[in-house]
């Protein structure tokens, strides 16, 4: 016998935090669904993590806005960002990246970009869905401002390989590491906010690659 999970509805406030494409075109764009003016961040692949809710929280005075493509992950996050009182200055959007990012950001519009523990999609069947790949990475980096920053983060060494070979066909993004390909430890640790993923790899000893790179002009 299949045993059937039971998940709560949504609340109101979950689902005010919530907003769709066609909302943001109709508004506008991102300042006008904010109702206010302030530096632009973007997560890409949430999953079910609080990083975007607790950078929220230590940065009031910036918008926040989630893409996941997984309900379910999606649904986790709205309600852990009710659970963690997160404030208007959050705003999570299910969709594709790879569909929702270029209709959605004018370019040169992000001051900021997180790709953090995407999947790597080992099998080549599934190339296509790796994020940290030329095509998309272009596609990001024509988003942000010139001096905004994109971070990625990963704990498998072959994905960071691949990232590396894939970052380094696109030459709007420059890496602030100095001659490092990446750090084992955050750039910045006083403004570093930890995902779930990263804990966990940290409490068995498992290295983390940080990506740290700037867009030029």
């Amino acid at each position: 016998m299949t045993r059937l999970r039971k998940y709560r509805l949504l609340s109101e406030s979950e689902k005010d935090r919530e907003v769709r494409a066609h909302e943001v075109v109709e508004a506008g764009g991102w300042h006008q669904v904010f109702d206010g003016i302030g530096d632009l961040w973007l997560e890409v692949g949430t999953g079910k993590d609080t990083h975007l809710i607790d950078r929220a929280n230590l940065n009031p005075d910036q918008f926040h806005v989630g893409i996941e493509q997984c309900r379910k992950k999606f649904e986790s996050t709205l309600r852990k960002a009710e659970m963690h009182e997160c404030g208007e200055n959050l705003k999570l959007l299910h969709a594709d990246a790879f569909d929702a990012v270029d209709p959605l950001f004018p370019d040169s519009s992000i001051d900021g970009a997180f790709i953090l523990f995407p999947d790597p999609w080992p099998k080549a069947r599934h190339a296509r869905r790796r994020l940290l790949q030329s095509s998309f990475l272009t596609l990001i980096a024509r988003k942000l401002q010139t001096g905004a920053t994109l971070e990625i983060r990963t704990d498998d060494p072959d994905y960071a390989q691949q990232a590396l070979a894939e970052l380094a066909l696109v030459s709007s993004l420059q890496s602030i590491t100095g001659e490092l390909e990446w750090l084992d430890h955050p750039i910045d640790l006083n403004n570093h906010v930890e995902t779930l993923f990263e804990k966990r790899f940290l409490s068995k000893g498992m290295p983390i690659h940080h990506f740290y790179l700037r867009k030029t002009s």
